[in-house]
Protein backbone atom coordinates (compact mmCIF):
# COMPACT_ATOMS: atom_id res chain seq x y z
CA UNK A 1 0.00 0.00 0.00
CA UNK A 2 0.98 3.31 -0.54
CA UNK A 3 3.46 5.37 2.48
CA UNK A 4 1.44 8.12 4.26
CA UNK A 5 3.65 8.48 7.10
CA UNK A 6 2.61 11.91 7.92
CA UNK A 7 -0.89 10.87 7.69
CA UNK A 8 -3.28 13.33 10.24
CA UNK A 9 -4.76 12.11 12.85
CA UNK A 10 -7.72 14.20 13.14
CA UNK A 11 -10.93 13.13 11.14
CA UNK A 12 -10.69 16.54 10.44
CA UNK A 13 -8.49 15.83 7.76
CA UNK A 14 -11.48 14.39 5.91
CA UNK A 15 -12.56 17.40 4.58
CA UNK A 16 -9.20 17.79 2.89
CA UNK A 17 -10.02 14.57 0.43
CA UNK A 18 -10.48 15.12 -3.26
CA UNK A 19 -13.25 12.92 -4.42
CA UNK A 20 -13.26 13.24 -8.38
CA UNK A 21 -13.47 10.81 -11.68
CA UNK A 22 -10.74 8.43 -11.93
CA UNK A 23 -8.57 8.94 -15.22
CA UNK A 24 -5.66 7.24 -17.10
CA UNK A 25 -3.65 8.67 -15.08
CA UNK A 26 -4.58 6.94 -12.16
CA UNK A 27 -4.23 3.46 -13.56
CA UNK A 28 -0.56 2.80 -12.15
CA UNK A 29 -1.17 3.77 -8.77
CA UNK A 30 -4.77 2.21 -8.97
CA UNK A 31 -3.14 -1.39 -9.99
CA UNK A 32 -0.77 -1.02 -6.92
CA UNK A 33 -3.68 -0.55 -4.58
CA UNK A 34 -5.06 -3.84 -5.74
CA UNK A 35 -1.71 -5.53 -5.79
CA UNK A 36 -1.41 -4.78 -2.36
CA UNK A 37 -4.71 -6.44 -1.21
CA UNK A 38 -3.70 -9.71 -3.49
CA UNK A 39 -5.40 -8.95 -6.31
CA UNK A 40 -4.81 -10.55 -9.78
CA UNK A 41 -5.59 -7.42 -12.18
CA UNK A 42 -3.05 -6.47 -14.11
CA UNK A 43 -2.94 -2.55 -15.55
CA UNK A 44 -4.93 -3.60 -18.83
CA UNK A 45 -7.86 -5.38 -16.96
CA UNK A 46 -8.09 -1.85 -14.78
CA UNK A 47 -7.77 0.14 -18.31
CA UNK A 48 -10.95 -2.58 -19.74
CA UNK A 49 -12.76 -1.05 -16.49
CA UNK A 50 -11.91 2.72 -16.98
CA UNK A 51 -13.51 1.77 -20.67
CA UNK A 52 -16.97 0.55 -19.74
CA UNK A 53 -16.94 2.13 -16.55
CA UNK A 54 -16.98 5.14 -15.02
CA UNK A 55 -14.63 5.05 -12.14
CA UNK A 56 -14.16 6.82 -8.80
CA UNK A 57 -11.31 8.38 -7.13
CA UNK A 58 -9.86 9.20 -4.13
CA UNK A 59 -6.88 11.64 -2.97
CA UNK A 60 -5.12 12.38 0.22
CA UNK A 61 -4.13 15.82 0.93
CA UNK A 62 -0.97 15.58 -1.01
CA UNK A 63 -2.46 14.03 -3.93
CA UNK A 64 -1.47 9.96 -3.46
CA UNK A 65 -4.47 8.18 -4.94
CA UNK A 66 -6.07 6.33 -1.68
CA UNK A 67 -9.15 5.41 -2.84
CA UNK A 68 -11.31 3.57 -6.09
CA UNK A 69 -14.55 2.50 -7.16
CA UNK A 70 -16.11 1.22 -10.23
CA UNK A 71 -20.17 1.23 -11.55
CA UNK A 72 -20.24 -0.59 -14.70
CA UNK A 73 -23.66 -0.13 -16.34
CA UNK A 74 -25.42 -3.22 -18.27
CA UNK A 75 -28.47 -2.69 -19.52
CA UNK A 76 -31.04 -2.62 -16.60
CA UNK A 77 -28.54 -3.57 -14.09
CA UNK A 78 -25.20 -1.87 -12.75
CA UNK A 79 -22.09 -3.56 -11.11
CA UNK A 80 -20.02 -2.61 -8.37
CA UNK A 81 -16.71 -2.83 -8.30
CA UNK A 82 -12.87 -2.38 -7.25
CA UNK A 83 -14.08 -0.98 -4.61
CA UNK A 84 -10.40 -0.06 -2.67
CA UNK A 85 -9.67 1.94 0.17
CA UNK A 86 -6.07 2.11 1.56
CA UNK A 87 -5.54 0.12 4.85
CA UNK A 88 -3.96 3.85 6.30
CA UNK A 89 -7.06 5.27 5.68
CA UNK A 90 -9.37 2.63 7.00
CA UNK A 91 -12.10 3.08 9.76
CA UNK A 92 -13.40 6.75 8.89
CA UNK A 93 -16.17 5.71 6.46
CA UNK A 94 -14.52 6.41 3.14
CA UNK A 95 -15.63 3.02 2.38
CA UNK A 96 -19.79 4.09 2.83
CA UNK A 97 -18.91 7.53 0.96
CA UNK A 98 -17.40 5.47 -2.11
CA UNK A 99 -20.27 3.29 -2.29
CA UNK A 100 -22.46 6.06 -1.70
CA UNK A 101 -21.10 7.90 -4.95
CA UNK A 102 -21.08 4.58 -6.91
CA UNK A 103 -24.65 4.00 -5.94
CA UNK A 104 -25.28 7.36 -7.43
CA UNK A 105 -23.89 6.73 -10.24
CA UNK A 106 -25.79 3.86 -11.01
CA UNK A 107 -28.97 5.30 -10.58
CA UNK A 108 -32.55 3.32 -10.74
CA UNK A 109 -30.53 0.38 -12.08
CA UNK A 110 -30.42 -3.08 -10.25
CA UNK A 111 -27.20 -3.18 -8.28
CA UNK A 112 -25.03 -6.32 -8.06
CA UNK A 113 -21.58 -6.52 -6.11
CA UNK A 114 -19.09 -9.52 -4.88
CA UNK A 115 -18.42 -8.54 -1.21
CA UNK A 116 -15.22 -9.28 0.70
CA UNK A 117 -16.03 -10.84 3.96
CA UNK A 118 -14.94 -7.25 4.89
CA UNK A 119 -17.14 -5.49 3.26
CA UNK A 120 -20.28 -7.85 3.32
CA UNK A 121 -21.50 -5.77 6.82
CA UNK A 122 -21.34 -2.25 5.23
CA UNK A 123 -23.24 -3.64 1.91
CA UNK A 124 -25.79 -5.19 3.84
CA UNK A 125 -26.46 -1.49 5.66
CA UNK A 126 -26.75 0.08 2.34
CA UNK A 127 -29.60 -2.39 1.39
CA UNK A 128 -27.61 -5.46 -0.59
CA UNK A 129 -29.05 -8.39 0.44
CA UNK A 130 -27.04 -11.67 -0.81
CA UNK A 131 -28.01 -14.22 -3.79
CA UNK A 132 -25.77 -15.85 -4.52
CA UNK A 133 -22.49 -18.15 -3.88
CA UNK A 134 -19.35 -17.27 -6.08
CA UNK A 135 -16.61 -19.69 -5.93
CA UNK A 136 -13.06 -18.84 -7.67
CA UNK A 137 -11.54 -21.67 -8.90
CA UNK A 138 -8.04 -21.35 -10.64
CA UNK A 139 -4.89 -23.31 -11.07
CA UNK A 140 -3.35 -25.16 -14.39
CA UNK A 141 -5.32 -27.14 -15.94
CA UNK A 142 -3.19 -30.79 -15.74
CA UNK A 143 -5.27 -33.03 -17.14
CA UNK A 144 -7.26 -34.22 -20.06
CA UNK A 145 -10.59 -32.88 -19.84
CA UNK A 146 -13.49 -34.98 -21.10
CA UNK A 147 -15.92 -33.10 -22.79
CA UNK A 148 -19.59 -34.43 -22.04
CA UNK A 149 -21.25 -35.55 -25.01
CA UNK A 150 -23.75 -32.41 -25.96
CA UNK A 151 -26.03 -31.76 -28.87
CA UNK A 152 -25.26 -28.56 -30.36
CA UNK A 153 -21.68 -27.86 -28.83
CA UNK A 154 -19.09 -26.37 -30.89
CA UNK A 155 -16.40 -23.54 -31.35
CA UNK A 156 -17.78 -20.24 -32.06
CA UNK A 157 -17.28 -19.45 -35.96
CA UNK A 158 -16.97 -15.88 -37.07
CA UNK A 159 -20.85 -16.10 -38.20
CA UNK A 160 -21.96 -16.33 -34.18
CA UNK A 161 -20.14 -13.75 -33.11
CA UNK A 162 -23.93 -11.09 -34.14
CA UNK A 163 -25.87 -13.91 -32.10
CA UNK A 164 -23.48 -14.25 -28.77
CA UNK A 165 -23.69 -10.24 -29.07
CA UNK A 166 -27.23 -10.83 -29.11
CA UNK A 167 -27.35 -12.47 -25.70
CA UNK A 168 -27.09 -9.63 -24.40
CA UNK A 169 -27.80 -6.79 -26.67
CA UNK A 170 -27.76 -3.60 -23.95
CA UNK A 171 -24.71 -4.74 -22.09
CA UNK A 172 -20.98 -3.39 -23.56
CA UNK A 173 -19.40 -5.55 -20.54
CA UNK A 174 -20.77 -8.70 -22.02
CA UNK A 175 -19.78 -7.53 -25.62
CA UNK A 176 -15.99 -5.94 -25.01
CA UNK A 177 -15.57 -9.42 -23.43
CA UNK A 178 -17.14 -11.10 -27.03
CA UNK A 179 -14.30 -8.56 -28.32
CA UNK A 180 -11.11 -10.13 -26.16
CA UNK A 181 -11.89 -13.99 -26.38
CA UNK A 182 -9.38 -15.91 -27.71
CA UNK A 183 -11.57 -18.74 -27.65
CA UNK A 184 -15.28 -19.26 -27.28
CA UNK A 185 -18.07 -22.18 -27.27
CA UNK A 186 -21.79 -22.68 -28.00
CA UNK A 187 -24.33 -24.86 -27.55
CA UNK A 188 -27.13 -24.61 -30.75
CA UNK A 189 -30.44 -26.06 -31.24
CA UNK A 190 -33.04 -25.01 -33.50
CA UNK A 191 -30.39 -22.20 -35.09
CA UNK A 192 -30.93 -20.62 -31.91
CA UNK A 193 -28.14 -20.61 -29.33
CA UNK A 194 -28.85 -21.60 -25.93
CA UNK A 195 -25.17 -21.54 -24.54
CA UNK A 196 -21.99 -19.88 -24.61
CA UNK A 197 -18.75 -19.66 -22.97
CA UNK A 198 -15.79 -17.31 -23.55
CA UNK A 199 -12.01 -17.67 -22.78
CA UNK A 200 -10.03 -14.72 -23.00
CA UNK A 201 -6.82 -12.69 -21.06
CA UNK A 202 -7.59 -11.54 -17.19
CA UNK A 203 -4.75 -11.91 -14.64
CA UNK A 204 -2.52 -14.41 -13.87
CA UNK A 205 -3.71 -16.40 -17.18
CA UNK A 206 -6.85 -16.82 -18.53
CA UNK A 207 -10.45 -16.38 -17.11
CA UNK A 208 -13.41 -18.33 -18.85
CA UNK A 209 -16.54 -16.26 -18.74
CA UNK A 210 -18.82 -14.89 -19.03
CA UNK A 211 -20.81 -19.08 -18.69
CA UNK A 212 -24.44 -18.93 -19.95
CA UNK A 213 -26.56 -21.95 -20.51
CA UNK A 214 -29.99 -23.19 -19.64
CA UNK A 215 -28.92 -25.75 -17.30
CA UNK A 216 -26.19 -27.21 -14.87
CA UNK A 217 -25.00 -29.90 -17.44
CA UNK A 218 -24.91 -27.32 -20.55
CA UNK A 219 -23.19 -25.03 -18.39
CA UNK A 220 -20.58 -28.08 -17.58
CA UNK A 221 -20.22 -28.80 -21.38
CA UNK A 222 -19.38 -25.89 -22.42
CA UNK A 223 -16.68 -24.81 -19.93
CA UNK A 224 -14.80 -28.53 -20.81
CA UNK A 225 -15.09 -27.85 -24.15
CA UNK A 226 -12.24 -24.85 -23.41
CA UNK A 227 -10.32 -26.59 -20.66
CA UNK A 228 -10.09 -29.36 -22.94
CA UNK A 229 -8.11 -27.47 -25.02
CA UNK A 230 -5.94 -25.03 -22.39
CA UNK A 231 -4.26 -28.48 -20.95
CA UNK A 232 -0.73 -26.37 -19.22
CA UNK A 233 -2.37 -23.10 -18.84
CA UNK A 234 -3.61 -21.17 -16.15
CA UNK A 235 -7.24 -20.77 -16.04
CA UNK A 236 -9.93 -18.99 -13.25
CA UNK A 237 -13.58 -19.12 -13.08
CA UNK A 238 -15.99 -17.30 -11.04
CA UNK A 239 -18.76 -19.33 -10.91
CA UNK A 240 -22.29 -18.98 -9.26
CA UNK A 241 -23.79 -21.34 -7.20
CA UNK A 242 -21.96 -24.65 -9.10
CA UNK A 243 -23.26 -27.70 -7.85
CA UNK A 244 -20.21 -30.14 -8.53
CA UNK A 245 -17.22 -29.29 -8.22
CA UNK A 246 -14.75 -32.33 -8.54
CA UNK A 247 -14.98 -32.37 -12.46
CA UNK A 248 -12.68 -29.18 -11.85
CA UNK A 249 -10.94 -30.29 -9.33
CA UNK A 250 -9.50 -33.57 -10.92
CA UNK A 251 -8.51 -30.90 -14.17
CA UNK A 252 -5.82 -29.36 -11.74
CA UNK A 253 -8.21 -26.21 -10.24
CA UNK A 254 -8.62 -25.36 -7.11
CA UNK A 255 -11.86 -23.97 -5.02
CA UNK A 256 -9.15 -20.54 -3.58
CA UNK A 257 -12.11 -17.91 -2.46
CA UNK A 258 -15.95 -18.49 -1.68
CA UNK A 259 -18.08 -14.63 -1.83
CA UNK A 260 -20.96 -13.60 -1.58
CA UNK A 261 -22.86 -11.73 -4.85
CA UNK A 262 -25.11 -9.23 -3.68
CA UNK A 263 -27.98 -7.33 -5.10
CA UNK A 264 -29.94 -4.03 -4.35
CA UNK A 265 -32.73 -3.36 -6.13
CA UNK A 266 -35.61 -5.88 -7.86
CA UNK A 267 -33.93 -9.12 -9.37
CA UNK A 268 -32.75 -7.74 -13.02
CA UNK A 269 -31.04 -11.10 -13.81
CA UNK A 270 -33.73 -13.13 -14.86
CA UNK A 271 -33.03 -13.96 -18.71
CA UNK A 272 -33.77 -17.02 -20.84
CA UNK A 273 -30.13 -18.45 -20.01
CA UNK A 274 -28.63 -19.04 -16.63
CA UNK A 275 -25.27 -17.27 -15.61
CA UNK A 276 -23.65 -19.90 -14.06
CA UNK A 277 -20.07 -18.32 -14.71
CA UNK A 278 -18.95 -14.04 -14.56
CA UNK A 279 -17.13 -12.03 -16.58
CA UNK A 280 -15.20 -11.37 -13.63
CA UNK A 281 -16.10 -10.44 -10.22
CA UNK A 282 -15.67 -6.72 -10.66
CA UNK A 283 -17.70 -6.97 -14.00
CA UNK A 284 -20.50 -9.58 -12.97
Amino acid sequence: MSSLSSLPSSDAALSDLYWRPLHDTDLAPAHVLSQGLGWPHRIEDWAMMLELGEGVALEDPEGTLIGTGFCLPQGQAATLGLVIVDDAWQGKGLGRAMMTRLMALAGDRTQFLVATVAGAPLYQKLGFTPCNTVCQYQGVVTTAVQVPDTDGLRAVTDEDLESVMALAPDNAVHRKAVDQATEGAVIERDGQLVGMALRRPFGRGEQIGPVLAETPEQARALMASLLARAEGAFVRLDLVDPEDDQWLVDTGLACVDRVVRMRRGPDSDAAALVRFGLITQAMG
